[in-house]
């Protein structure tokens, strides 16, 4: 079964493409003009709202560079209390202690009685000397007695003169007996007397050593007594420095950040082999709180000749390549920010001493830089 397709004339088709064409322009027009209407309607509604204000400057803090010839170095150096006297106490001779008559601790006034041997065989010693002496004493007068008779019969012709000789010379002799003698027991006296030990001046028991019954040796240490009231400073300086101090100047001294006064009494001409230093002694006009042995610091100055400038850490930042930098307000524009880099010298806690490609009197940012970059338009105080 066979079918058969119309086939549409070319007329038709044209007409039919034409209507087609025009349809697709009407749609085209139609979005047209929607998007232009959609575009006036924004445009409008653009207009309407009030435009934003230009965002103002950032204001920075700045400062100047003053330049300087140098700088000076803060020197501490540590030294110690120590007393004007500080002694060993010890027998000249040995013997067995008989009592020890103070303690660590005790204070005690010159002249003052410490501690004593047994001297029973001194004291028996001298009592042997003084009857000796006495004995002697008799000799004595017997012979002047003979001498005198002697030399009244020799002038009445009734005795010769060497029975004469003989009795003077022995008066001479035992008068020669008699000082030795004497000697003799002013040695024992003495020997007597340093079985005491006494207090050379007025200070503090720093160390008891030995205790009643112990034997000790000749020299051998029972009490160390340091000096109380004076309070001495002993510093090793810096040769350099030494010359900075003059005897009787006052000087400070921090113990614990805490400041105490003192004068320089003394100047040690020699270096000390091992630290290297010159020893200054200063005596503290009042501390009545501090201890012998304790630690403080004595701070000098040292002049460091280079060009440079004082600016505040808080005006420095990293550069690149381990630089530092300041950032500085353009010459040429006075609302730009420029960079420089720097050299630091010398830093404290708070400020640092620098050089670099800077000039002289230039503003610089000193706080607050990583707030600002480079070219960037700031308000500019404190200028």
């Amino acid at each position: 079964m066979s079918t058969s397709k119309k086939t549409r004339s070319l007329p038709s088709r044209i007409i039919s493409g034409v209507v087609t064409m025009f349809g697709t322009g009407a749609v085209l027009a139609l979005a047209a003009l929607a998007i232009w209407q959609g575009s006036s309607l924004i445009a409008d509604r653009a207009d309407a709202v009030a435009k934003p204000q230009p965002t103002k400057p950032i204001a920075v803090s700045t400062s100047r560079i003053k330049m300087e010839e140098g700088y000076e170095v803060p020197r501490r150096f540590t030294g110690q209390i120590e007393a004007l006297q500080t002694v060993s106490l010890a027998f000249e001779q040995g013997g067995t202690v008989k009592e020890v008559l103070v303690d660590d601790g005790a204070k005690v006034q010159k002249g003052q009685l410490l501690a004593r041997l047994d001297a029973r065989l001194l004291q028996a010693d001298l009592s042997r000397l003084q009857a000796s002496k006495k004995a002697l004493e008799a000799q004595r007068e017997l012979a002047q007695l003979t001498d005198q008779r002697q030399a009244q019969l020799q002038k009445r012709g009734f005795a010769s003169a060497q029975r004469a000789d003989q009795s003077r010379l022995s008066l001479l002799e035992i008068d020669a007996r008699m000082a030795e003698l004497e000697a003799s027991i002013k040695a024992a006296q003495i020997r007597l007397e340093k079985t005491e030990l006494l207090a050379p001046f007025d200070g503090t028991v720093n160390t008891r050593l030995v205790d009643a019954g112990n034997t000790v040796g000749a020299s051998q240490g029972v009490l160390s007594v340091v000096e109380r009231g004076a309070l001495i400073f002993r510093v090793g300086i810096a040769p350099r420095l030494v010359n900075q101090l003059t005897v009787g100047e006052m000087v400070e001294i921090r113990f614990d950040d805490k400041p105490y006064n003192a004068e320089i009494i003394a100047l040690l001409p020699q270096v000390d082999p091992v630290t290297r230093t010159r020893i200054v002694r200063a005596q503290l006009t009042s501390a009545p709180d501090l201890a012998f042995g304790t630690t403080g610091e004595i701070q000098l100055s040292e002049w460091a000749g280079a060009p440079g400038a004082w600016v505040p850490l808080t005006a420095i930042e990293d550069g690149v390549r381990g630089l530092w930098t300041i950032k500085t307000i353009a010459k040429d524009d006075e609302t730009r920010v420029a960079i420089e880099a720097v050299e630091v010298i010398y830093a404290d806690g708070e400020r640092a001493y620098i050089r670099g490609t800077f000039a002289p009197d230039v503003a610089y940012i000193d706080k607050g830089v990583h707030r600002v970059v480079v070219g960037q338009q700031v308000q500019v105080m404190d200028r």
